[in-house]
């Protein structure tokens, strides 16, 4: 029951992977399916913690500004207890490296659990970034976890020297990076369409 069940939401998520990556689509049918799709994705991450028998009072989400910000409502309806970290990062577009603008997170220890919400992982460069302040701040790397829609294999290389392979959480991984650094075939720029700045 449980394998069909699983069958069932790979398929959804395909479908709202589908909806998401149509560029014709408006900005309230991006939103709708972002929110689903972050439901699913948040709960695969809270059967994994279920498994290794984790509280989730021990959970923090951590979002990257600004794209971040779509897979919050998800991940708050799966732990709406959990404290909230506040990231902000933009990528230099010439040299393709993150700096930082903002930090905001709750007190951290070894036994947080910490969830980083992003759902680009294209170069790695702001996953990469995020790890290394979490660690600085107390998080352990083996109880860091990444939340994304979509994946480069250069970018899921790079986050997997960080933290656990397994620890990395997609729908979708794909084919590699764009002259630009942009995901292929990737969804265009997840931020502008979510908050509707195309």
């Amino acid at each position: 029951m449980m394998r069909n069940s699983q069958v069932h939401e790979d398929k959804y998520m395909d479908k709202l992977l589908a909806i998401l990556r149509n560029r014709k689509i408006k900005t309230t049918e991006f939103r709708v399916a972002t929110k689903k799709l972050s439901v699913l994705l948040v709960r695969k991450f809270s059967r994994i913690l279920r498994k290794q028998s984790v509280e989730t009072k021990h959970v923090v989400l951590v979002v990257i500004l600004r794209a971040g910000v779509a897979l919050l409502d998800g991940a708050i309806e799966e732990f709406p207890e959990a404290p909230v970290g506040v990231l902000g990062m933009k990528r230099d577009e010439h040299t393709y490296v993150p700096f930082w603008y903002y930090k905001n997170l709750p007190k951290l220890s070894k036994k947080n659990i910490v969830a980083i919400l992003d759902p680009m992982l294209a170069t790695g460069g702001s996953a990469e970034a995020a790890v290394g302040y979490l660690i600085e701040q107390g998080a352990q790397p083996q109880n860091i976890y990444f939340v994304g829609v979509i994946g480069a294999p250069e970018g899921l290389f790079r986050l997997a020297g960080l933290i656990p392979h397994q620890n990395i959480i997609l729908a979708s991984l794909d084919k590699g990076l764009s002259a630009q650094k942009m995901i292929l075939p990737g969804l265009g720029d997840f931020g502008d369409r979510f908050f509707g700045t195309l």
